[in-house]
């Protein structure tokens, strides 16, 4: 297992948190509305989210991940929680579903 260097990955996480919440809410005025719902953040900070610019921290993090599925299964992914050799249910069922529903959602995203 690798240690993240957070000042050399902020950019990664950044982008990979926008890539999620784009794919979970799409990019409309009504995808900040909701993603501002679900944590109490204002419009600007929502909105530096969703272009990547600044990333979620501590409790918006966490509230967005109860939330989407997409953000959850990122930051799983981030943290190499998801890869067959650490996932103590390799080949189970639901995780391989959940993987392949997020893989349709990202692909969906990249293509609109």
């Amino acid at each position: 297992m690798g240690f993240w260097h957070l000042s050399a990955d902020q950019a990664a996480y950044r982008k990979a948190i926008a890539a999620a919440l784009r794919a979970e809410l799409g990019q409309t005025h009504q995808a900040v509305k909701t993603a501002m719902r679900w944590t109490g953040a204002s419009e600007r900070t929502v909105k530096y989210w969703l272009s990547g610019e600044r990333g979620p921290s501590g409790d918006h993090l966490i509230v967005l991940a109860q939330h989407s599925d997409t953000v959850l299964l990122t930051i799983l992914a981030m943290a190499e929680r998801l890869a067959d050799k650490r996932h103590r249910c390799a080949g189970c069922p639901e995780r391989l579903l959940v993987l392949q529903n997020l893989g349709q959602k990202l692909s969906l995203s990249e293509g609109s």
